[in-house]
């Protein structure tokens, strides 16, 4: 967690206390060259809690970890090369020291059978031996940087670049150092500050000047910029660098396992990840789909385990003088997923240089092809595509201030975690294991279920938006024998095929089927209209799928369509033929007005009218009043109307001219009359 302060808040981690971010006194203008900037960040980590008096070592291990995201399901060449980074440069940027991590790492390796990485250099932020001030805050976050990119990828170089300080022309000096190191692929940011003016005292008005310290170098290998979305919740918004479009953005989840081992089992959102809307950066196109419309960059692009109560093992023995000694710790934040996204990033560069690719740029190959896969969760592509690449994280109830994460992409959570082989291969590492076909793995490449559905019952003629109904439908075994689970989505689309604004309405799983050729079984499915289904009609289409099979699911479409609108009741006035009516002033006229009911719902109560003579068709002061009608009783039921006589004498003083007659109803029905647009009816007269 960050708080922007004078003072410098403290957490407890077992027998001392460390800085929760680093001072905002010292303040420095960057060059010209880079960005009127003036502002301070801090690391994205937090102690909970030091090993216990038995030596237990607190939070997830390295096995545990590789085994719940799938690290350990991948290699390359059929299982000749093992996926572990080799080849491949990380580069981590941190401010200040810790003096302590080449011997911290050495232990924390010996503890989890993890040989030295091949190189681990240590240099400051210009590339010279002469290192920064210590610092115990940030060296618990280089801790973490290190051993955690290590741990993930335990034979990929790592090069360790100090900032000087936390401020932003130190930072960005140091990223722009680590960006044009030789064999660079993937740069780690374990660190931000929130774009809120009214937070530090100074604007990050001028951020957008900074994006491109988060680009290629000109001829260079492809690099890869990651930084963690930020430790605060909604309270503070999105986090820079997080925000830059060059950058993959890193949220929190909470991880949860079923055994020692570290079989997954599921994850809900982190309630102190940091994200949101952007102030100052444009949305970037590989957000369209995920986020249409929102017009500014959105964070995180995806997340990792952050939460307390599911945290790393860190071997830390850096603490200030004074202080009581420390070794084992547990260490959360967003800053544990920067590393390791930057592992699994490396990983996939090892794979695709077996391949004979280069290394991939994350403005234009890594950030791009990440969001490639993603479909709504209102699409069939949703479970047949994007959830074999992401854990979809998705809150039961809300654990989080004013948000939740929903099923498909959200600010909270992004695209999910990753099923680290598919990701692998998405990216063009050719991983043996995963989804097969690199960045073009998607359902069209997949065979048809052998298992199709024909739906049996046409659709309601109607149906109201928030009720339900039912539909009955067969599935059709067409292949061999088939045993195991089948899926079915009911889908409402605007056309006859599905599309990206298909509406999920309903789904069923039938659980371990027995089917030889040609056998079936009719069912029913329940359908829902869910509340923010647009007014429409819509066609009926439901996907049939075998779970666990690899294959596309087969659709069938309901011969008749179906409406479905909102219950509102909404009565509209006119007056009946719409021709002219004939006046003559000082004498009577006839006038009839037709009130129909054009809601979806029957609809009762009070109907006033008052008649005007006009001369254009604003209602103004200069306007007569010819006739008035009050509190007439209606009950009309929808599509229903009746007729409205209204007798009305015009005064013989009227200005002489050509007027309009202008009927002005009011009502108090129950429901409430959802649309006033239609209560004035007009007609000339002659």
């Amino acid at each position: 967690m960050f708080i922007f302060s004078k003072r410098r808040p403290v957490i407890v981690r077992g027998f001392r206390t460390n800085d929760l971010i680093e001072c905002l006194e010292r303040r420095i203008m960057l060059s010209a060259a880079v960005a009127p900037v003036v502002h301070t960040v801090h690391y994205d980590s937090h102690i909970i809690h030091t090993a216990d008096g038995a030596g237990v070592i607190p939070g997830f291990t390295p096995s545990q970890t590789r085994k719940a995201y799938g690290f350990d399901q991948v290699s390359f060449s059929g299982g000749s090369v093992t996926a572990d980074g080799a080849g491949q440069t990380i580069a981590i940027v941190d401010a200040f020291n810790n003096p302590n991590i080449v011997s911290d790492l050495a232990v924390f390796d010996a503890a989890f059978s993890l040989s030295a990485p091949p190189n681990f250099s240590i240099i400051n932020q210009t590339g010279g031996t002469t290192l920064p001030a210590n610092d115990s805050g940030w060296g618990g976050e280089i801790a973490l940087d290190v051993e955690w990119a290590h741990a993930m990828a335990p034979q990929a170089n790592i090069i360790l670049v100090e900032a000087t300080s936390a401020e932003v022309v130190d930072m960005v000096t140091a990223v722009n150092f680590a960006r044009n190191l030789p064999n660079v692929s993937v740069v780690s940011m374990s660190w931000g500050g929130s774009e809120f003016e009214s937070f530090g005292g100074v604007e990050f008005t001028n951020q957008t000047q900074l994006d491109a310290m988060f680009t290629t170098p000109a001829g260079h290998q492809g690099i890869t910029f990651i930084a963690s979305a930020g430790d605060t919740s909604v309270y503070e918004g999105s986090q820079w660098p997080s925000t830059s479009p060059n950058v993959l953005s890193i949220g929190g989840t909470s991880l949860y396992t079923t055994d020692a081992a570290g079989t997954y089992s599921g994850e809900a959102s982190w309630f102190g990840t940091s994200g949101g809307v952007s102030l100052f950066e444009s949305a970037p196109s590989y957000q369209a789909v995920a986020a249409p419309g929102q017009g500014v960059r959105i964070t995180p692009d995806v997340s990792y385990n952050a939460d307390p109560a599911t945290g790393f093992a860190v071997y830390d023995t850096f603490v200030d003088p004074g202080s009581p000694p420390q070794t084992w710790i547990e260490v959360v934040g967003t800053s544990a997923g920067a590393p390791q996204w930057a592992s699994l990033i490396a990983i996939a560069n090892q794979g695709r240089s077996v391949v004979g690719k280069p290394s991939l740029d994350g403005a234009s190959g890594t950030l791009p092809t990440l969001y490639s896969v993603y479909s709504g969760p209102t699409t069939s592509a949703y479970t047949t595509v994007y959830k074999n690449y992401y854990n979809d994280v998705i809150d039961d109830a809300s654990n989080r201030f004013l948000s939740r994460a929903d099923a498909g992409y959200d600010d909270l959570t992004g695209l999910g975690t990753p099923k680290v082989p598919a990701i692998v291969t998405l990216l063009g590492g050719a991983a043996d294991t995963g989804l097969g076909g690199g960045n073009n793995a998607v359902a069209a490449n997949l065979p048809a279920s052998q298992v199709s559905g024909a739906l049996l019952t046409n659709p309601p003629a109607f149906a109201f938006v928030g009720s339900s109904g039912s539909i009955k439908m067969r599935v059709v075994n067409n292949g061999r024998a088939f045993s195991g689970d089948i899926i079915i989505t009911v889908f409402a689309s605007t056309q006859t095929s599905l599309d990206a604004g298909a509406t999920a309405i309903g789904t069923i799983t039938l659980k371990k089927q027995n089917l030889k050729l040609g056998g079936n079984r009719t069912l029913k499915v329940s359908l829902n209209f869910p509340s923010n289904m647009a007014d429409g009609t819509y066609f009926i289409i439901a996907t049939t799928n075998t779970v666990g099979t690899n294959t596309s699911p087969i659709d069938s479409l309901a011969p008749k369509s179906i409406k479905i609108a909102r219950r509102r009741a909404d009565l509209a006035a006119s007056f009946a033929g719409g021709k002219p009516i004939a006046v003559i002033p000082g004498r009577m006229t006839t006038a009839d007005l037709i009130v129909q009911n054009v809601g979806t719902v029957k609809t009762t109560g009070l109907w006033d009218l008052t008649l005007y003579a006009s001369l254009d068709l604003l209602i103004d002061g200069s306007d007569a009043v010819v006739a008035q009608l009050t509190s007439k009783r209606i009950s009309l039921a929808p599509g229903r109307s009746i007729k409205i006589r209204v007798r009305f004498m015009a005064p013989a003083g009227l200005t002489p001219g050509s007027y309009k007659l202008i009927a002005a109803t009011t009502n108090t029905l129950q429901p409430v009359d959802g649309n006033l647009s239609n209560n004035i009816a007009t007609v000339g007269t002659r």
